[in-house]
């Protein structure tokens, strides 16, 4: 972020540009609302609890334009010493993704609100609004069979685009991957980069993992035949041809299919 801003003492914003000023100003007015447990009623409220509040607002001063806000509060003194860093670390993530081909969200900026003794209690990222889209959970939900494929074979290139950047995402799943519903061939985009990890080499093991855990949150409403036909056209997608290399990652991909595992554990992977 090449911009940094404040017009307080407790609040440091670092922003794409100087035109965010009017939307950072406005955010913080919301987060002054949301801590007094009153919410405005110019923001569209997606998440809402004593530790995160999700919401996406238009520009004050451009109504065509609109944003997708994440607040990390920081209440208790732990949280302060031990995740200040909470927000500014998934900011990084996203955009490290985007320079290595992954679709995310644009991020905007962010900042850090502290209190008296200069400790952050809260930690924003601003992002682009993908409203437009919607979690591929959703879709699967309320789809026919056909259309619930059709659906589920889209995913493929986005785990090939997380291979190819050599990402350990940790939560792909299906209120992570966003997709428009109408448009036959659209880019789809991952949310949720906070505890993604990336390495210097690839890695099928990570894959395996991701798509293990990406499959096993969307099994309610996909055949098993589909998961492995689905499994199948990945490898293809990465080149995958040997009978033994393939039979090892099915192996693997079973492993995580049928496993739950902790953040920690997930976050080992390699």
């Amino acid at each position: 972020m090449k911009f940094k801003y404040s017009d307080s003492p407790r609040i440091t914003w670092w922003l794409a540009d100087e035109s965010l000023i009017p939307v950072v100003q406005s955010i913080v007015g919301v987060v002054r609302d949301i801590t007094n447990n009153a919410v405005p009623t110019n923001i569209k409220v997606l998440k809402l609890n004593k530790r995160k509040a999700v919401f996406s607002m238009e520009h004050p001063q451009d109504c065509g334009q609109s944003f997708f806000a994440k607040v990390f509060f920081l209440n208790r003194l732990e949280h302060k010493l031990k995740y200040h860093k909470y927000g500014l670390d998934e900011a990084a993530n996203l955009l490290r993704a985007r320079d290595r081909g992954i679709n995310t969200p644009r991020v905007y900026g962010y900042g850090h609100i502290y209190n008296l003794l200069r400790l952050v209690k809260g930690s924003v990222i601003i992002l682009e609004d993908l409203s437009g889209l919607l979690p591929i959970g959703n879709l699967l939900r309320q789809g026919t069979n056909s259309k619930r494929y059709q659906t589920f074979m889209r995913t493929i290139p986005l785990f090939v685009s997380l291979y190819n950047a050599r990402c350990n995402h940790t939560d792909v799943n299906g209120g992570a991957v966003m997709l428009c519903e109408h448009n036959l061939n659209p880019p789809l985009y991952v949310l949720d980069f906070q505890h993604a990890k990336f390495y210097n080499r690839h890695s099928t093991e990570i894959l395996m993992f991701e798509a293990g855990n990406f499959a096993k949150s969307c099994r309610n409403w996909i055949s098993t035949e589909a998961i492995n036909e689905w499994l199948s056209a990945l490898l293809d997608s990465i080149g995958v041809s040997s009978a033994h290399k393939r039979g090892k990652m099915i192996k693997q991909f079973n492993y995580y299919f049928r496993t739950e595992l902790s953040r920690k554990q997930r976050k080992k992977i390699r």
